[in-house]
């Protein structure tokens, strides 16, 4: 009987913790090797555009994020990231930047009624473009009608970890040294 309101208990907060998705309608599979260069993961294709300012859209891009990249990892605000869209500029169904991207990037892109699907679409990729960059991307698909971008929080560098490490134990060697400098007997 315990097990199972122990169940019972992690059921609840499992769906009180995953956003809520019922507004969202999937209108087909993604394929993250469709880009070139390919994606590292996508989400989507979901129907409508979720790149306008609408509370709605916003919120539904904001669960989509969340499905994608896991839930609390990005705080998407749409005025945030308005700006993005003039970044991309499409020639030929391929993306070309204006200056060249690094990292972890999230393309948020909306295919209207001249794609293969019906209506318009939202599909979601993540890009790992490292450090060397890119400055295209070819989607190789039809009917792209505009993208945001949304830059995940990175993780930090190896010589980062290494530099927040020896602090850390700079930090603690000062106050260890510190308290036995208290401790010894004032000589008069």
């Amino acid at each position: 009987m315990k097990y199972a309101l122990k169940a019972c208990v992690a059921a609840v907060a499992l769906m009180a913790a995953v956003p809520a998705s019922a507004a969202l309608t999937i209108v087909a599979d993604c394929d993250e090797t469709l880009p070139d260069p390919n994606a590292v993961a996508c989400g989507g294709y979901y129907a409508g555009n979720l790149n306008s300012n609408s509370p709605t859209d916003e919120a539904d891009l904001q669960t989509a994020l969340d499905l994608l990249l896991g839930a609390g990892v990005v705080d998407y605000e749409f005025t945030e990231v308005e700006g993005t869209k003039d970044f991309f500029e499409l020639d030929s169904g391929i993306l070309e930047f204006d200056d060249t991207l690094f990292g972890s990037q999230v393309f948020s892109l909306h295919f209207g009624g001249a794609g293969e699907y019906d209506g318009d679409v939202t599909v979601l990729y993540l890009f790992d473009f490292g450090t060397t960059g890119a400055d295209s991307v070819d989607l190789n698909q039809d009917g792209f009608s505009n993208g945001i971008i949304i830059t995940p929080p990175g993780v930090p560098e190896p010589a980062t970890w290494a530099m927040m490490l020896m602090g850390f134990g700079a930090a603690g060697y000062a106050m260890r040294r510190r308290r036995r400098s208290a401790e010894l007997p004032q000589v008069a």
